[in-house]
């Protein structure tokens, strides 16, 4: 009896040793995955190993078939995707142990497939790029048209990772991508309020390369670049935050990539190409301009720690270098955040919490504010009286009625700069909707033009004053009865009229509305901004206005 079981026993592990034997020398289908950006959708096929396969396209679809396959049973075989530029994926048995993948694709998309091998936790994959040119190049040509047009200063955030590339997991499976994509979202919204145009390089949950990232920057005329992370360590103990910015060794073998890759220096610099080849001067220019960079991005790092020290301890005190790929942009000052360590259970639990997160992108927003304070004049309620200059030139004189709204009239310690200025007649009626704490925007009766008041800084001279804002010397003189361009000083509000050069689309406008606005006509509109039809502008375009309607 004994003999028999132990033939038996024997018998069923032959069996079980031939079985599995199959199995493993098939490649087995772990899952199907993926991420809808804006211009292009992701699919990405998890597999246990280096899949063989072949590709063929007919008309909007694309077979992938993966040979010496199994077919899973585990998981969906059709998939139905909305709002994408991939309509359907299918799974289909073949037979002599093929599995076809069939993706059907929405109209003028254009397909890009190539594996990528098991790395960390990540297994071999297949990955279909299906790009939408149409929408691409749109997005870029709203980004260009920010960096022309451009009236604030710019600020691209970069929420880290995205997609299939979670970044760090926290021990209650927080992720990484979803926690900066927050903050990034907070941040925006922070610096938005403070009269900076802010922009991120993604809104969703999907990948974008490091080179696509630089690109959006670049594209935008982007000021300043900050990619936002959380850290992660093997030890929970680990906790703080850390700025990084580019080292000057990783900033010399980019530029080395960059010249050797044939890409002219003023493309670099400018973002515009001269038809000049790189001289031997190149390598030099770019690297001082490199260096220059470097030393703001350390200087807005520095800013950032000190304000993050309010709501987090610091890791580490200063500003570390390294060579992350992302901050590799020549000609902007681009720092790397990490705003905690999600490793951390403690900062993992702070990191979930919305409360936390607004802190943590306030913290940032006061840095930036700090580093590259914005030029930009805000509009308040007329029920917010600003603060008294406080200068040691003479003492600031009492606005008289004329220059004030029925609301403010009847506050009591309302002050002006101390030079003296008379009202004219027309502007009587000029009414003022002004920041608290920021220079004051006059709404003039002219809809086509605008009468500001601006602060005057150290360094300013009346020539760069009406350059900025599009104006003449003469007539910041008469507005103000200076009798010599001489006579200003910091801490003076100047009054500045300014032509309105741009519109920005709201959601209902038309040509016909915006024409008569600013007393300009629809054709006019239309060719200054080389609009084919009239129906073709959307929300938050910015239109250029003509100069003499």
């Amino acid at each position: 009896m004994k003999k028999i079981t132990h033939i038996i026993f024997i018998s069923i592990l032959f069996i079980a040793s031939i079985l599995p034997s199959e199995a493993f020398g098939l490649t087995q289908i772990l899952g199907i995955r993926h991420w809808t950006a804006p211009d292009h959708t992701r699919v990405v096929i998890d597999a246990s190993e280096k899949a063989a396969f072949e590709t063929t396209e007919k008309g909007l679809k694309i077979y992938i078939d993966i040979e010496k396959a199994l077919f899973p049973k585990s998981i969906p075989h059709k998939y139905i995707l909305t709002d994408s530029a991939i309509r359907t994926i299918f799974l289909i048995p073949l037979a002599k142990k093929r599995v076809r993948l069939e993706i059907t694709l929405s109209e003028n998309t254009k397909a890009k497939i190539f594996t990528l091998g098991k790395i960390l936790d990540k297994p071999h994959r297949i990955v279909i790029d299906v790009a939408i040119p149409e929408i691409e190049k749109k997005k870029s040509e709203e980004r260009k048209r920010v960096k022309v047009f451009k009236k604030k200063k710019v600020i691209v955030i970069d929420p880290g990772h995205g997609g299939e590339d979670p970044g760090a997991v926290g021990r209650k499976k927080t992720l990484e991508k979803d926690i900066v994509l927050k903050i990034a979202r907070e941040l925006r919204k922070k610096l938005r309020k403070k009269g900076y145009d802010a922009f991120l390089t993604r809104e969703g949950d999907y990948y974008i390369s490091f080179k696509r990232r630089m690109a959006v920057a670049r594209e935008y005329g982007a000021n300043l670049f900050l990619s936002i992370h959380t850290d992660s360590y093997k030890s929970r103990r680990a906790k703080g935050s850390s700025v990084y910015a580019l080292s000057l060794k990783g900033a010399s073998s980019e530029a080395a990539r960059l010249l050797a890759e044939n890409e002219n220096l003023a493309d670099i610099i400018g973002g515009t190409s001269n038809g000049q080849n790189n001289s031997e001067s190149a390598p030099i220019t770019l690297n001082m301009l490199q260096t220059e960079t470097i030393n703001q991005s350390k200087a807005l790092g520095a800013a950032t720690l000190k304000r993050l020290k309010g709501v987090i301890r610091p890791r580490i005190s200063t500003v570390q270098e390294a060579h992350f790929k992302v901050l590799k942009l020549p000609d902007i000052a681009s720092i790397l955040v990490e705003v905690a360590y999600i490793s951390n259970p403690k900062e993992e639990d702070l990191l979930r919490r919305t409360d936390y997160q607004r802190k943590i992108a306030e913290a940032i927003t006061l840095a930036i504010c700090d580093f590259l304070p914005t030029s930009q004049p805000e509009v308040v309620t007329q029920k917010t009286v600003p603060a008294p200059l406080t200068v040691s030139t003479p003492p600031p004189l009492v606005l008289k009625d004329p220059f004030v709204t029925s609301d403010a009239k009847k506050a009591k310690g309302v002050k002006a700069p101390s030079n003296k200025i008379s009202p004219s007649k027309s502007e009587k009626t000029t009414s003022i909707t002004a920041s608290s704490k920021r220079n004051k925007r006059v709404t003039p009766t002219d809809p086509t033009k605008r009468i500001i008041l601006y602060r005057v800084k150290r360094g300013d001279y009346l020539e760069g004053i009406a350059q900025k804002n599009h104006t003449t010397v003469r007539s910041i003189m008469r507005l103000n009865k200076l009798k010599s361009k001489n006579l200003i000083r910091v801490g003076q509000k100047l009054k500045v009229s300014s032509p309105r050069l741009i519109h920005v689309v709201k959601r209902g406008d038309n040509l016909e509305m915006i024409a008569t606005r600013y007393k300009t006509s629809v054709k006019a509109l239309m060719k200054v901004n080389k609009i084919r039809s009239r129906n073709r502008i959307y929300v938050n375009q910015k239109l250029k206005l003509p100069q003499n309607p």
